[in-house]
């Protein structure tokens, strides 16, 4: 596996593939998809082997945010804090409640929540709470994980990653390659502009399998990171193609992650288990009806989620191209 460190030189705009029109307000999204990342890695080989790249990643790990060396990742969706606070003051975090405990202020069943659900997460504190988008300090996902306190140094918000950065565009009209002329022409971009101490950080798991690597004698980690060497270490990312610096080296994130939080290897699931799962890039799944994804062997007791995304994956099959399946968000921020 492979690790990335990469740093813009200019802004960014990361699309979130929804169309829009003249005369909209188009903010990017963030965090950006994983498939970015990828296709600017596969970008960069191409670049110099001149092969088919469609098939040569298994694994995209990330991206996460590294601030001052700290590597930090989206917060799990049940971290609230005070609301209408602009500045994370405490953390809060909200819990399933007990299917047969009643509230005075409302009663699950009363609620659009699906069926399948056995009870919705709910903070029975006294002050007042709501979701807010950030990221969390590996430390502090490991309180998470253990259950422990979490205070607000363990949060990173959007605004001490980056700052909101305003311009304006015009449309093209296509048949004369010139501005259209009409009344709506101009359209406003928020791009985003790391803050100076801020870093992607992103682990890549190679395909060696792929004949379009063999060929070229990309056989292992040491020759990918041999081509990533090569002046100038710039690849090209987001939705304008904006340069951006790299640093490489060859690292594996499971064995990282699994050591600093201390998850035990081979772990054992039975029958009757409860499991929580976290989502630090989209849980891309296939959908029921209800709005739940189906995960085989598994019955959904719970869930906490923003919203959904809607995610490009390449198909296995080379002949179906690419199709779009809906994830659950890490906590996306869309349209200004």
């Amino acid at each position: 596996m492979i690790k990335f460190t990469l740093a813009p030189y200019d802004v960014l705009f990361f699309g979130s593939g929804r169309p829009f029109n003249r005369g909209d307000v188009v903010a990017s999204i963030f965090p950006p998809h994983p498939t970015t990342f990828a296709g600017a890695i596969c970008s960069k080989i191409r670049s110099h082997k001149n092969i088919d790249t469609s098939s040569i990643l298994k694994n995209v790990y990330g991206p996460f945010i590294q601030k001052q060396g700290e590597i930090y990742f989206p917060k799990p969706q049940n971290i609230y804090g005070k609301r209408k606070r602009k500045k994370v003051e405490e953390v809060f975090v909200v819990k399933p409640i007990d299917k047969n405990l009643k509230l005075k202020l409302f009663d699950p069943i009363n609620t659009n929540k699906p069926s399948e659900l056995e009870t919705l997460p709910v903070y029975k504190g006294e002050e007042e709470v709501e979701p807010f988008m950030a990221f969390i300090s590996l430390g502090g996902l490991k309180k998470w994980l253990n259950n422990e306190e979490i205070n607000k140094d363990d949060i990173l918000q959007y605004g001490d990653i980056f700052e909101d950065e305003p311009r304006v565009g015009i449309s093209i009209e296509p048949s004369y390659h010139s501005v259209g002329g009409s009344e709506d022409a101009l359209y406003r971009v928020n791009f985003l502009r790391l803050k100076e101490d801020v870093e992607f950080v992103f682990w890549v798991e190679f395909n060696f399998a792929d004949l379009e690597l063999q060929k070229v004698n990309l056989n292992d980690e040491d020759s990918i990171v041999e081509i990533f060497n090569i002046y100038p270490k710039v690849v090209k990312l987001g939705g304008e193609m904006k340069n951006a610096r790299y640093e490489v080296e060859k690292d594996d994130f499971i064995s990282w992650i699994r050591k600093e939080l201390g998850i035990k290897d081979n772990l054992e699931i039975k029958k009757g288990d409860k499991v929580r799962v976290l989502f630090l890039t989209y849980g891309v799944f296939d959908f029921q009806g209800n709005g739940m994804p189906k995960i085989d062997g598994f019955k959904i007791n719970s869930a906490c989620f923003e919203n959904y995304e809607i995610v490009g994956i390449k198909s296995r099959d080379k002949d179906l191209g690419t199709k779009n399946k809906k994830g659950f968000s890490t906590g996306n921020r869309h349209v200004a």
